[in-house]
């Protein structure tokens, strides 16, 4: 979260069509209490598609979000690592699984309020299916700020995963067909070197948001404390003030006496 107090997810506990009336009343909760940053914080947060609004209620089970993308995950580092085609094709099964269950979770929170939750079931395996081959984005689905989904051809590539069909075995008697050819190693090795470059890349990008978030909230805290030595400072002044009126007008009680003895004397 990029400001202290921050909570994306409060959008998400409202039904879809309540999302615009709540991010209204939070803005003007956080102007309320000055605390622009926060203000902003909401503001920034578009109204998603039902779709992705779905996905993102599913989010609030971190558990079944890192599952979902430590599966994927499994399914590429078995491929690339020239797996057998029964350890593909298990990992890929079990993924398959994974992902049904939180699809299942969202379209279950959409029709709590949404009749066409439901038909939207594809869309919404397409969204899970595609955040799944993204695990920079982890943090930003879970904690409810996601907002742009990626562009699929950062997908498994950040995972390095090149997919090699196995030969068939030809049987005698039969006719053999022409199989496609296969790339050159210099480029599978160009290719392997492009999606390397595009996952540091998408490495440095989920680096720089969360410095960026970092230095937001150090930068909120630091500007709390200045305001709350500012309202100490006023305090402190008033009290001054409110010690040297009582003093000068000790004072004053004090030569008025003095005066009235020498009177009487």
């Amino acid at each position: 979260m990029p400001t202290e107090g921050a909570d994306a997810r409060a959008l998400l506990r409202v039904p879809p069509d309540q999302y615009v009336a709540e991010r209204t009343r939070l803005v003007k909760a956080a102007r309320a209490a000055k605390d622009r940053p926060l203000a902003e914080f909401y503001q920034s947060l578009k109204r998603p598609s039902l779709s992705v609004w779905a996905v993102l209620a599913a989010g609030d089970d971190a558990d079944a979000v890192k599952e979902v993308v430590s599966i994927t995950s499994k399914v590429g580092e078995t491929q690339a690592s020239a797996g057998t085609a029964g350890a593909v094709s298990a990992a890929t099964k079990d993924r398959r699984k994974v992902i049904e269950r939180l699809v299942q979770r969202a379209v279950k929170a959409l029709a709590a309020t949404d009749k066409s939750a439901e038909t939207r079931r594809p869309e919404i395996r397409d969204i899970v299916d595609q955040l799944s081959r993204h695990p920079e984005l982890v943090d930003s689905w879970i904690d409810g700020t996601l907002r742009d989904l990626p562009e699929e051809e950062f997908g498994f590539g950040a995972f390095n995963v090149v997919a090699t069909p196995q030969p068939q075995p030809k049987s005698k008697g039969t006719k053999s067909t022409k199989s496609k050819p296969r790339p050159a190693d210099d480029e599978v090795s160009e290719r392997q070197a492009s999606r390397a470059q595009r996952a540091a890349k998408a490495e440095a990008a989920r680096q720089a948001r969360k410095e960026a978030g970092e230095a937001a909230r150090e930068l909120d805290a630091a500007e709390r404390a200045v305001r709350a030595a500012e309202t100490e400072l006023r305090k402190v002044e008033k009290l001054l003030q409110d010690a040297q009126h009582d003093r000068d007008a000790a004072e004053r009680r004090h030569a008025s006496a003095l005066a009235r003895i020498s009177e009487t004397t």
